[in-house]
């Protein structure tokens, strides 16, 4: 099965689009967030949520690939 604009859908790219874009504010924003009284896991969760977004996108577009 073919797509006719890359591996993955349109909506896909802005899903992963917002996620990180919410990703690096979180990221910047970390250090205020601990001190604005989030808990460690909580901001640790987060981060880890956003690095996973695109290794996982990685990992799906290559094995519908092959």
């Amino acid at each position: 099965m073919t797509r006719r604009h890359g591996m993955l859908s349109q909506r896909a790219i802005k899903l992963i689009a917002t996620v990180l874009a919410f990703g690096m504010i979180a990221g910047i924003g970390a250090p205020y967030l601990l001190q604005a009284g989030f808990p460690l896991w909580t901001v640790l969760l987060l981060v880890l949520v956003v690095l996973a977004v695109p290794i996982v996108a990685v990992l799906y577009a290559e094995r519908s690939r092959g």
